[in-house]
């Protein structure tokens, strides 16, 4: 039987969909995966050309499955829509969107999936190949077809053993993107010489603006442990796998764990010298202030890890009264003395977000004065914030309308329009600008473009009460940051894109000083 699966995510990197495929082709199934890649620019969708090519791939198909996230569910709502119309089979529609607003992705979907799909999708796939009713299948919602009304079948249990899942497809001969309007063969370098990949699955943070939370409501009784971990071994026997696949243009990998530091330390040594030994290439990860050790920095940096991502998030205020993230600004400042030791072999971003109603002006300022504090050189990441569908922030901004309408929960703008994330907040903007403008490269005299003696001048009691009461030449400044954005949005990531796979993984070297 045949099964297509549509990804709509921004880059071809999904671990998710990839590994439903291979869960279906380990069950004998023919399956091909179609990433429907458009830009960062939510408000951009499909036209009729893309659609009627990617119908095309669908015709033959058995069942089709689509997954998207709350900023791609408008595109992936448009696919539905339109293969439905033209194609009598069953389309599930699964994925963090369809897991968190199932009520809404029913008004377009016939069947959903809640939670994850491994398992699920190979029990629908049978139950199509067999011509049996699938009503009844654990995670699944779908439309009685003689009442109209929504079943609704509970979660089944997590997956507890990881390693028990085959590895994510990369066989990319099965493979199709979109590309610049066309929909072509998958290619080598259209992964840009980098894999992310995720060793785990769960967090048991749960902070209140991630939909962490809510998947650790959705899954109470229904697991072993909210954090699940890939083996070492099976993690490596990956990476080796896609550097066989890939040995020309491969250049790095990215584990995208929400916080890698959270292994165990013996799972760490175990992860670093396999690592080491077999696979001689850079990786980059992910961690955060309570988690990260000395011992264990010292493993990732001899092992090859050149670049980490430590999140911080807000101040100790912030991250306490309103994200309910037990992390205090002494966490950032020891983890920060820790990295800064190995600053001649390790890249150090830290990422914040901002741009949040719910903070106050001092707590703003706490942030800027918590990241003067950091010892330098590193890089740093300011990002809006966004009200994501099943956070705890989320419902909270529903509940007091600070969202009155979809678009005040921000999650259709481009992520990195900072202007528009701005202006549709409001609050705070004098103060939200200059650490939006202090992104970018960290050094002992600047943040991003801006000199450390202008934020100190900017940041003067009285000048930031007069532009707080004042908004017109935060507004003004605002116009100017817009021009930028789209230049970069437009014109340089695009050209960016453009650019050959080893020049790429050239300039990402320079950029990080690795």
């Amino acid at each position: 039987m045949k099964i297509t699966l549509i990804s709509t995510s921004t880059f071809p990197s999904d671990q998710g969909i990839r590994t439903i495929s291979s869960v279906l082709k380990k069950e004998g199934y023919e399956v091909k995966i179609v990433f429907m890649t458009l830009s960062e620019d939510y408000s951009k969708n499909y036209n009729l050309s893309e659609l009627r090519q990617l119908l095309r791939l669908c015709k033959g198909s058995e069942l089709v499955g689509i997954n998207s996230f709350a900023s791609t569910s408008q595109r992936a709502s448009r696919i539905i829509s339109f293969l439905k119309r033209n194609l009598n089979v069953p389309i599930v529609y699964g994925g963090v969107h369809a897991t968190i607003s199932p009520e809404d992705c029913m008004k377009i979907a016939d069947i959903i999936c809640v939670g994850e799909g491994e398992e699920t999708i190979v029990d629908l796939a049978k139950a199509v190949e067999r011509g049996k009713k699938f009503d009844k299948i654990k995670n699944l919602w779908l439309k009685n077809p003689e009442t109209g009304k929504i079943i609704r079948n509970p979660v089944r249990n997590l997956i507890d053993k990881l390693d028990s899942l085959p590895l994510p497809d990369y066989d990319i001969e099965t493979h199709y993107i979109l590309d610049k309007g066309r929909i072509r063969k998958f290619q080598e370098n259209d992964l840009s010489g980098q894999i992310f990949f995720l060793t785990g699955r769960g967090c048991p943070y749960g902070c209140d603006y991630c939909s962490n939370s809510f998947f650790n409501q959705l899954y109470e009784g229904k697991r072993k442990s909210i954090l699940r971990w890939h083996s070492p071994e099976y993690i490596i026997k990956g990476i080796i796998e896609l550097k066989r696949k890939f040995p020309h243009t491969l250049k790095y990998f990215d584990i995208r764990d929400d916080t890698f530091s959270l292994r165990s330390l013996e799972d760490i040594k175990k992860f670093c010298k396999l690592y080491k030994e077999n696979v001689h290439l850079r990786f980059k990860c992910l961690a955060d202030p309570k988690t990260v050790s000395d011992e264990k920095i010292k493993l990732l940096v001899d092992a090859g890890c050149t670049d980490i991502i430590i999140g911080i998030q807000g101040s100790e205020q912030t991250n306490l009264r309103v994200y309910h993230r037990n992390q205090t600004d002494a966490d950032v400042l020891r983890t920060a003395k820790i990295l800064n030791k190995y600053k001649d072999k390790l890249a150090v971003m830290y990422d914040v977000i901002t741009c949040n109603p719910y903070e106050t002006s001092e707590e703003i300022i706490n942030l800027i004065k918590l990241l003067q504090k950091i010892p330098k050189p590193y890089y740093l990441s300011v990002n809006n914030l966004v009200f994501f569908p099943g956070s705890q922030l989320y419902r909270r901004a529903a509940n007091d309308e600070t969202i009155k309408a979809e678009k005040d929960a921000s999650y259709k703008l481009n992520y990195w329009d900072r202007a528009k994330h701005i202006r549709l907040k409001e609050k705070n903007a004098y103060l939200v600008l200059i650490l939006n403008l202090m992104r970018g490269s960290v050094t002992q005299n600047r943040f991003g473009f801006m000199p450390s003696f202008l934020i100190n001048w900017l940041l003067s009691p009285k000048r930031v009460r007069k532009n707080l009461r004042n908004t017109l030449p935060t507004k003004f400044a605002l116009k100017g940051v817009e021009i930028i954005d789209l230049i970069r949005e437009r014109v340089l990531k695009p050209a960016y894109r453009s650019l050959p796979v080893n020049f790429k993984a050239w300039y990402d070297k320079v950029r990080y000083r690795v």
